[in-house]
């Protein structure tokens, strides 16, 4: 059984699907990525193009005016927007006034000589000059920008040209060659390869200019990774020099207090006794010194602890052993279980963090009697409470509480720097805990921290 060749109108019905296709195609693109110039154009030059071909297929159906003069007309408004397309998706000017005049000039003998029976030779001169023209001047747009990766560009840019020289070339057999028929789809086998083309070039540039996409993307995926890497390493550059600046802080600051610690020691041990008002200075000489060699270990350790935040070391400690040593240094009353309870944990950090909570409870405590040190085991997490019978804190307060710097309004009169519980939130934080703070029976700061499986 032969297969019977395709006619012209068969080949013109082929050529409207794969444009409605390479119109959706174009649309989504556009729609996934409206923040690039570009997309936009070619979607409704792509969409013209298909409305101008579905005219030229509807012909002796629809009126000539449309199936003729807008159809033909369409086709090269919708070249004219994807060189304007492509010319703002390279960040270039779009120069609608050429752009508008090549589809105006080539455009003009179609609307005249739409009706006329023996025009049609010159139609087809006049439109495939206008999508030559068009189709030059966008691959000209596009091999001119060097910035992106070339595969995409060089393949739409080729593209483009070929088409140009094709249409160049179908305008100049019109001219050496009269066409004798006054219907297109009679015009014979060089209709049907021009379509056979037409076909082929829009599906290659529908998959080009995604592909241009996409390398855009790509590029701007990796600019601004660049960028982040630098701004990554110009903060690793100022962290170290903050580094460096706060010990040197440390060294030059430790020299001159303890200097004005041991002056005002020796001050004091020369004083007559009946001296209240020297003595009273010397105490604020020593509360000085005092609040401002805390700030200055408070920032040093700040900024150690950043330093080992990423690296934290894995041990397992017994919970009741730390407390346990704790309780003894600051001769608090501990209740705990007689059981072991092991938790994966620092074993430098994790001190430290309890030692803090311990300082606070000793230091605003009415009665140092009263500060108690708590822990049990509730399912699979440890809780360790650090309770006093302190001022405590102002409700209002207490969402800032463990803010870096700042102290609340009833611990003023004390020494501190407010970088205690900011240490202790961190401390936790990197042992996957918490540590919150209850009121209900006095001052009680509760860790909670997971338990390792027996």
């Amino acid at each position: 059984m032969a297969i019977p060749e395709l006619d012209t109108r068969t080949l013109l019905a082929v050529l409207c699907m794969a444009l409605a296709l390479s119109s959706l195609a174009l649309v989504l693109l556009y729609r996934l990525h409206r923040s690039l110039s570009g997309p936009r154009d070619w979607a409704i030059g792509m969409v013209a193009i298909s409305v101008g071909v579905g005219l030229l297929y509807g012909r002796n159906v629809i009126p000539s005016f449309l199936s003729i003069a807008v159809a033909n007309t369409l086709i090269l408004v919708g070249h004219a927007f994807l060189v304007a397309g492509a010319r703002r998706f390279l960040s270039r000017p779009v120069e609608w006034r050429w752009l508008a005049a090549i589809v105006g000039a080539f455009s003009l003998p179609i609307m005249i000589f739409y009706d006329a029976p023996d025009a049609l030779g010159l139609r087809m001169v006049s439109v495939s000059l206008g999508m030559s023209f068009l189709a030059l001047l966008g691959a000209l747009a596009i091999a001119h920008e060097n910035h992106f990766q070339p595969n995409a560009r060089q393949v739409v840019a080729g593209l483009l040209a070929l088409h140009g020289v094709i249409n160049l070339a179908r305008a100049v057999q019109g001219v050496l060659e009269p066409v004798l028929t006054t219907d297109i789809m009679q015009v014979g086998p060089s209709m049907n390869t021009f379509f056979l083309w037409a076909i082929l070039f829009f599906f290659g540039m529908t998959a080009g200019l995604s592909v241009m996409v996409t390398e855009r993307l790509r590029d701007m995926l990796q600019d601004r990774l660049a960028e982040q890497n630098a701004a990554r390493c110009a903060a690793e550059e100022a962290l170290q020099e903050q580094r460096n600046f706060l010990t040197m802080v440390s060294h030059e600051f430790r020299t001159p207090l303890g200097i004005m610690a041991a002056s005002a020691d020796l001050i004091a041990c020369n004083l007559p006794a009946d001296d209240r008002e020297s003595a009273e200075e010397l105490d604020r000489i020593h509360r000085a010194s005092r609040r401002l060699a805390n700030l200055v270990e408070g920032c040093l350790a700040d900024d150690w602890l950043e330093s080992v935040a990423q690296s934290r070391r894995s041990g397992e400690l017994d919970i009741g052993d730390v407390l346990t040593e704790l309780a003894s240094e600051y001769s608090v009353v501990l209740h705990g279980s007689a059981e072991p309870i092991r938790v994966d944990a620092d074993p430098y950090l994790l001190p430290i963090a309890f030692s803090a909570l311990l300082d606070n409870a000793c230091k605003y405590a009415d009665t140092p009697e009263s500060v108690t040190l708590l822990y049990c085991q509730k399912g699979k997490t440890v809780e360790v409470a650090i309770r006093d019978d302190g001022p405590g804190v102002d409700p209002s307060e207490v969402s800032r509480l463990f803010e870096k710097f700042y102290r609340a309004r009833r611990t003023q009169h004390k020494p501190g720097a407010g970088l205690g519980l900011h240490l202790v939130q961190r401390i936790v934080a990197l042992h996957n805990g918490s540590v919150r703070l209850e009121q209900t029976h006095g001052t009680v700061f509760c860790v909670t921290l997971p338990v390792l499986d027996t």
